[in-house]
């Protein structure tokens, strides 16, 4: 007997993707289906009975929305102001209050796994600040790890060092899992091409779906951990994510510039 759409869906473990029409959320999106019954929010359209438009810097709407999709035990929040020279009132507004109003509905709702996109930003004036960003002329040539002090870059950067603040809190106060992700440069045609700080920070698609395959199926209850494929010269420490999570990157940027 044939299963229907509906029941097919039913069978699979449901995931809810904040953020889900941006480029890393479209990736996870059409990169999860497959294994998860994907449902998620976001500002931009398209939606669909599974997709629903919401700003979270409104808590009622976040609360709503993730309520209309039903018990989920896993979140992928995704959604803020992505621009690194956003201002800070768009900062404020999308990736700090916005970041609470979603941690605290999932809290609401039951979710048991949060995973956080965090940036490399979190730790970029290691390379550079304005107008020497990405230009990497600090005389320490080590590659940088989750236990070197923050050291963010801007404002937009400010904001994700503050959600794994916050991840940190709702883990210890709620016990929820919270794995924050300090993702390295995603592309939309997964070409490391054009800048030279591609050989060192890119993370390419497919092991984007491999670490939030394995920081979903883990058990750890919070961590911190860099995104980065397995790029020669890359610029950080991914040993812990290797360690804790089983992340095995497959791709090297430097293949692609030989």
């Amino acid at each position: 007997m044939s299963l229907s759409k509906d029941s097919t869906r039913m069978q699979k473990p449901k995931l809810f993707i904040t953020g889900i029409n941006g480029k890393i959320g479209g990736i996870l999106h059409a990169g999860l289906a497959d294994d998860y019954d994907i449902w998620g929010l976001d500002i931009a359209g398209p939606f669909t009975d599974r997709i629903f438009a919401a700003n979270i810097d409104e808590y009622e709407r976040v609360l709503e929305t993730f309520r209309k999709a039903g018990p989920f035990p896993t979140l992928i929040h995704m959604a803020a102001d992505p621009r690194v020279q956003a201002t800070w009132e768009s900062v404020l507004r999308n990736n700090i209050t916005g970041t609470h109003n979603v941690f605290e509905a999932a809290r609401e709702v039951g979710v048991r796994r949060v995973i956080f996109a965090s940036s490399n930003h979190v730790t970029g004036a290691y390379d550079g600040l304005d107008p020497d960003l990405f230009l990497h002329k600090q005389p320490d040539p080590r590659r940088i790890s989750v236990a070197d002090p923050i050291r963010p870059d801007g404002e937009y950067c400010v904001s994700k060092a503050f959600g794994e603040a916050l991840a940190r809190y709702y883990a210890s106060r709620w016990d929820i899992s919270f794995i924050c992700l300090r993702i390295g440069v995603v592309l939309a045609d997964d070409k490391p091409l054009g800048h030279p700080w591609f050989r060192k920070g890119w993370l390419s698609q497919r092991d984007l779906l491999q670490l939030v395959n394995k920081s979903m199926a883990s058990n750890v209850v919070f961590g911190i951990y860099y995104g980065m494929s397995n790029n020669r010269g890359g610029f950080w420490d991914i040993s812990n994510a290797r360690l804790e999570l089983g992340y095995d990157p497959e791709d090297d940027a430097a293949d692609h510039w030989e």
